[in-house]
């Protein structure tokens, strides 16, 4: 188990750190904005805390503002609420208002001061943390052999996936071929024709666009029966795009059903990221080189890349050494920007669409913040407050985003976006399965 203490008086600093020493590795600070920056430095590092303890009064920054930041990051990182860090509030008071504060900001228990060993691991004991044998012998409590957890041969496979990952040993998938074909089509300018002839190749691909070209979307006047006539109403982009969308789709498939819910929501989050970064390009009349759609399909291939690792390192492994969800989550958290930039290198896309991959969760941290980065950044925070890929919708207003403003999305275009976005999910994800 991994524990910050957080707490300005040093004496109870000290005696809070002696006390979670005995439970794990334990960090302390003295102030929240040290707390903040630890917290996310963990992450960085691929290694995040377990257990918070955070006093509440602090100069400058107290623990509720340090409590409803880390929430705020958790949620902009998409952990489910059962899975994010446990954070007990410490108090050496029993202010209702204040108590009821934290309990709305998240916090999962509270500490009283003065404090003592077998307070606090009671208070542990109480909300299902495991400690180590001596620890729980030293408080005098019990721990029957079947609550041990196997943490050292879970953490040697994340561990594994790290290694392999960086010495190149582990075998990247890929880019489906018709996805190549056509792009290499469409860069040497091909007509319609040329690029039908190709799409006729795939039976597949060929009746999802007929269908796709007769939906209520895009539907005409007369029903399209030929791959010709389909393409044809849908035009050259829409239809490289779709093309795009359809043959990626069969990246996301998982043999093991713990694997296949999170998988189908990885596909439904990318493929409706897509939709909302052409959306707002066409609503802000914006013009790049290189294609959003497909920046914003592939924003997320790094998760995508981690689960199907962590799944095949799991086949080779014992059934005890199964990775548990919580693990599984901040594995692709935490390390899904830099995996997904290494696979679109390999698959040859521009230095943008790597960047795209690598910083659209930390814009900020990006070396150069271009526009189709910020357009990419805004599609994925607006798909995930709609519910998209999402165990529940993320509480963000976009509107008062520093980059959405920046881009120029106010409220009343960010809703016309929202409402395009819901009504092409709602009509072509079906064709697209």
């Amino acid at each position: 188990m991994k524990i910050l203490v957080v707490d300005d008086e040093l004496v109870s600093r000290k005696k809070m750190k002696m006390i979670m020493d005995c439970l794990g590795e334990c960090e302390a600070v003295e102030c929240g904005q040290d707390a903040i920056s630890a917290y996310q430095d963990a992450w960085e590092r691929w290694s995040p805390f377990d257990l918070i303890t955070l006093d509440i009064l602090m100069p400058e920054m107290n623990g509720t503002e340090v409590l409803s930041t880390i929430r705020k990051i958790e949620s902009e990182k998409n952990i489910p609420a059962d899975k994010r860090v446990k954070i007990f509030m410490v108090t050496s008071h029993s202010d209702k208002d204040t108590i009821l504060t934290c309990v709305q900001a998240g916090c999962d228990d509270f500490i009283t001061k003065p404090f003592d060993k077998d307070t606090v691991f009671k208070k542990l004991q109480g909300k299902g943390f495991k400690e180590k044998n001596n620890a729980a012998r030293n408080a005098g409590i019990k721990e029957s052999p079947s609550q041990t957890d196997p943490v050292e041969t879970k953490d040697e496979i994340l561990t594994d996936i790290i290694s392999r990952f960086k010495q190149g040993d582990i075998d990247l998938p890929s880019l489906p071929r018709i996805h190549q074909k056509f792009s290499e089509l469409v860069a040497r300018g091909a007509n319609l024709q040329e690029i039908a002839e190709l799409l006729k190749q795939d039976a597949g691909i060929s009746s999802k666009l007929i269908s796709i070209s007769n939906s209520s979307y895009y539907r005409g006047v007369v029903e399209n029966k030929t791959l010709d006539q389909a393409i044809g109403r849908l035009g050259l982009e829409t239809t490289r795009q779709t093309v795009n969308a359809i043959s990626n789709r069969g990246l996301y498939v998982a043999d093991n059903k713990k694997y296949l819910e999170i998988v189908e929501a990885l596909w439904e989050h990318s493929l409706s990221c897509a939709y909302a970064s052409q959306m707002i390009v066409e609503t802000l009349n914006l013009k790049f080189r290189d294609d959003v759609f497909t920046m914003g399909l592939f924003h997320d291939i790094g998760k995508l890349m981690l689960v199907r690792v962590v799944a095949e390192i799991e086949k080779k492994a014992d059934k005890g050494s199964e990775i548990d969800s919580i693990s599984l989550f901040r594995t692709m958290d935490s390390y899904h920007g830099k995996t997904g930039s290494v696979l679109l290198k390999r698959w040859g896309f521009s230095d943008r669409y790597v960047l795209v991959a690598q910083h659209h969760d930390d814009i900020r941290n990006a070396g150069e913040v271009f526009e189709e980065l910020k357009v990419i950044y805004c599609a994925n925070l607006l798909v995930k407050s709609i519910g998209y890929g999402q165990s529940e919708p993320l509480e963000e207003d976009l509107a008062v985003n520093e980059v959405a403003r920046e881009l120029g999305l106010d409220s009343e275009k960010i809703s016309s976006v929202r409402e395009k976005v819901e009504a092409q999910m709602e009509e072509l994800k079906q064709y697209l399965e």
